[in-house]
């Protein structure tokens, strides 16, 4: 296999990102992998990301095997961007995709050092292939550690469990340093690896694509961004919604991605059952613009943390986005929200992870206006110092740098 040098520069600084598949597109991980490479890019580092093999139904998707996608260079190691429909097909373009990825890595190795590879991946049989490929090439892998695998609900498989449990406490420990996007994730792998480098990444946006104008439509909702398997923070949602019963010009707009034709039916026919004048719309699959517009005209957008392992180490993505939007964030006094927010001056915070005390919030919205209007705009500015990608270019360029002495 053969990689032409069409457009190649060599760089001395070049980061590559492995393990995820479908860039550019996709959802929470792969607009980090972006917004990281965006940030990297800010400072001269060069990026690609590598992915192995398609994911995207033929006729939905159609972009080049190998291009770029603002600034950051991209190419599928399977020569395909879809998913084939049968089943030998499939296994034989994931056989060449894995094939594909080492002679790539290979060949970036001759003509330019890899500075570092970040890798999203959870399957351990991976993990440790992307070891064998580091060792075998001399360059250091480092974790985009986002989850705490093993905490994760929708993970409940017997192999699910064996593998996240070998991730979690072995696995974890063959990376050379660590990207965490929380205080929880940070100190469990300082107490894992604790001679190897790492940094605190928290989540980043873009906030320049957010800056447009409301639109003048007088439609007044919450909104809730979130995947169809957290089922129970939409169950949480909806609970909350329903005591709102005299603020009658108010909707709740549900942007719910990951769920099957039967899991939307099932939740369209439970909206339903719980609601008789239909003051909830569901949206999904919609183009990242129409999301942006939706955020920007909310009169506040919604995400209640709950009291697990699962959600004090994570950070959600869509908290960025949320902020950049101007409108106040209602969520929950969970993990790194208590290290970044403010009830009442960045956010607005329900003690506890209660119905209740969370529809306090969302009526105070309602009954609040200008002041509502006012932490929406602190957050955002808050939300610009802290989380604006180009804020940590520097910072990861520095810890590249740490790697490499070490290396």
């Amino acid at each position: 296999m053969s990689f032409s040098q069409n457009n190649y520069r060599p760089n001395p600084d070049h980061v590559v990102f492995l393990g995820e598949s479908g860039f550019p597109v996709g959802l929470a991980t792969i607009q980090r992998i972006t917004l990281i490479g965006k940030a990297l890019i800010s400072v001269g580092v060069k990026t690609t990301v590598i992915c192995r093999k398609g994911v995207w139904d033929e006729k939905s998707r159609n972009f080049e095997e190998k291009g770029s996608f603002e600034g950051i260079n991209y190419i599928y190691t399977s020569k395909k961007t879809f998913r084939p429909k049968e089943f030998i097909n499939r296994n034989i373009q994931k056989i060449k995709g894995i094939y594909g990825e080492f002679m790539y890595l290979r060949y970036l190795k001759k003509h330019d050092e890899i500075s570092m590879a970040i890798v999203s991946e959870m399957s351990i049989i991976h993990v440790i292939r992307y070891y064998i490929f580091s060792i075998a090439l001399k360059f250091p892998i480092v974790i985009n550690f986002t989850e705490m695998s093993s905490s994760m609900q929708h993970r409940l498989t017997f192999f699910n469990r064996i593998n996240d449990h070998f991730h979690d406490r072995w696995v974890i420990k063959l990376y050379d340093g660590a990207f965490a996007i929380s205080a929880n994730l940070l100190n469990y792998y300082k107490k894992i690896s604790p001679s190897k480098p790492l940094i605190k990444l928290p989540i980043l946006c873009d906030f320049n694509k957010f800056d447009q104008p409301k639109s003048e439509k007088e439609v007044s909702y919450f909104l809730y961004c979130g995947s169809m398997g957290y089922k129970e923070i939409i169950n949480f949602i909806l609970s909350a919604f329903q005591t709102l019963t005299d603020f009658n010009d108010v909707e709740l707009f549900m942007i719910v991605s990951g769920g099957t034709k039967r899991e939307v039916i099932l939740l369209e026919e439970k909206i339903n059952d719980m609601f008789d004048n239909k003051p909830i719309r569901l949206f999904s699959n919609i183009p990242y613009e129409q999301l942006v517009s939706l955020y920007i005209n909310a009169k506040a957008l919604l995400i209640p943390l709950r009291p697990t392992i699962q959600d004090a180490s994570r950070f959600p993505h869509k908290i960025g986005e949320y902020l950049a939007s101007g409108n106040p964030v209602i969520t929950t006094a969970i993990g790194e929200i208590n290290t970044y927010f403010e009830d009442g001056k960045t956010a607005l915070i329900a003690e506890n992870y209660e119905v209740d005390l969370f529809a306090e919030k969302m009526r105070f919205v309602l009954e609040n206006p200008q002041k509502a209007k006012q932490i929406g705009q602190k957050g955002k500015e808050l939300g610009l110092r802290e989380f604006h990608y180009q804020t940590h270019g520097v910072r990861i360029q520095n810890f590249l740098k740490e790697l490499q002495k070490q290396s």
